[in-house]
């Protein structure tokens, strides 16, 4: 009977295990995705980088959305560019040192779609010997970030919160890339991550009654654009070194 019992609970034990354990892996497995990029009829040349490469943007289904050297360039050709001038104002008013002051951020436009500059997201991936196909696992995390002016935690907290989107301070991606490299060629994997970017005024003001006591105007804040599928989004490049 005692032997019985004890089968019977370590049955019951192994059961609960894989329970435990398949979730865990499922849930890793849909984080990664698969891409093949061993076609090398994609290739062509970037001038602006001095080597071949292979441009695309990956759809919702994690299928390869190949891009002509036309359309990738269309993408990235003010990547990485900041084009805003900012302006401050002052009031009148004169500050007492035992003011609580605040920020106040005015949405004047966007958000509009933003070109990040290129990232090199993976270690080179060199061929083996003789050639022939190499996959590599590439985990990426893109983050928000703000004009030049905005140092201080109050000032992009104010742009968080008074901007017309749902902000997104990060996003990470996870792909696994498999490539054909001939013998003696390596190449890495290039990502330019997309943000919504908004503009607006940035406006202080004090707890006396004061009012308004400055404004920075043309200020911008750029969120992390998402994929359906909450990653990272952007427009990566294989590139032959």
């Amino acid at each position: 009977m005692l032997r019985k019992r004890l089968f019977a609970i370590g049955i019951a034990i192994i059961m609960m295990a894989a329970l435990m354990i398949t979730p865990t892996t499922s849930a890793f497995a849909q984080e990664n995705k698969n891409i093949d990029l061993t076609n090398r009829e994609n290739i062509y040349y970037d001038e602006s980088l001095g080597a071949n490469v292979i441009a695309f943007t990956l759809n919702e289904d994690g299928s390869v959305n190949y891009l002509t050297k036309t359309e990738a360039d269309s993408i990235t050709k003010n990547a990485g560019s900041e084009d805003i001038k900012l302006e401050k104002t002052n009031s009148d008013k004169v500050m007492r040192s035992d003011y609580s002051n605040w920020y106040v951020f005015k949405q004047t436009s966007g958000p509009t779609r933003y070109t990040g500059s290129l990232k090199k997201v993976s270690a080179d991936l060199v061929a083996p010997r003789g050639g022939g196909s190499i996959t590599k696992i590439v985990g990426y995390e893109s983050k928000h970030f703000f004009s030049a002016s905005i140092g201080t935690p109050d000032k992009k907290s104010a742009i968080q919160a008074g901007a017309t989107i749902g902000w997104e301070s990060s996003a990470s991606t996870s792909t696994s890339y498999t490539v054909n490299l001939r013998a003696g060629e390596k190449g890495y994997i290039g990502f330019y991550p997309y943000y919504n970017k908004v503009v607006g005024n940035l406006e202080l003001y004090g707890n006396w009654g004061d009012g308004l006591i400055s404004t920075e105007r043309g200020v911008a804040g750029y969120s992390v654009k998402l994929t359906s599928d909450g990653e990272a989004d952007g427009m990566y490049k294989f590139i032959y070194k």
